[in-house]
Formats: C-alpha cells, structure tokens, sequence
C-alpha cells in the first residue's frame, strides 16, 4: 500500500473515532518534536508539524491511535500493523473514548 493511502486510511480512521487530526507549521526553537496525541476541551486531537514528510505523518498518526481501543473498527491489515507496530509500550491497555479520565476532564470551577 502506497504511503498517501495509509495515510488516508490512518485518517479516515481517527474521523471514525472522533479524533480531530491537525497539521500546523511548527516554529524552530519553540517546538522541535514532530507531533503527537494531546486533549483539548476534553476532546482528542493529534497535531503534527505540517514539513513532515508522509512516512514521519504516518508515525505520529499511528502512534497517537495506538493509544485507543480499536476493536470493533474495520482497518485494513496494513494499516493496522502499522498502528500494532507504533503502540508505545505494547503492554499497556488502549484507551477507550466511552470512559473519561482525568485527561478528558474538565476542569471544576473553584469556589470563591
């Protein structure tokens, strides 16, 4: 499978799972890593430096998926030994978007 249609699949994958996916240009000096999985207002998003080439995109999205729970999803083979092939720590448990923890928690008005 060619790099643009793993790519697509990764992304069309993370739509599925209600995962925003983001290019953005990252400044020299301020952020040299390539991207990855943060959470914004409760919601996943994996945000990545626009210059990666397809192969670098590729990794970041496959590892940031990694983090969740795939079953039930229809991914093609490749696509999801590639995401297999990313999981950061292949003994930890994939994150499931139906149980909120504290990443996804909102924040509580303090009392004053």
């Amino acid at each position: 499978m060619a790099p643009g249609r793993v790519l697509a699949e990764l992304e069309a994958l993370a739509a599925r799972l209600g995962v925003g996916v983001r290019a953005e240009p990252f400044e020299r000096g301020v952020l040299e890593r390539r991207g990855g999985l943060c959470w914004l207002d409760g919601r996943p998003l994996v945000v990545m430096d626009e210059r990666l080439p397809v192969t670098d995109r590729i990794v970041v999205l496959a590892r940031a998926l990694g983090e969740f729970d795939l079953e039930g999803q229809s991914v093609p083979p490749m696509v999801r030994e590639r995401i297999d092939s990313a999981r950061p720590g292949k003994k930890r448990r994939p994150r499931r978007l139906a149980r909120p923890g504290l990443a996804r928690a909102k924040p509580r008005a303090r009392p004053k």
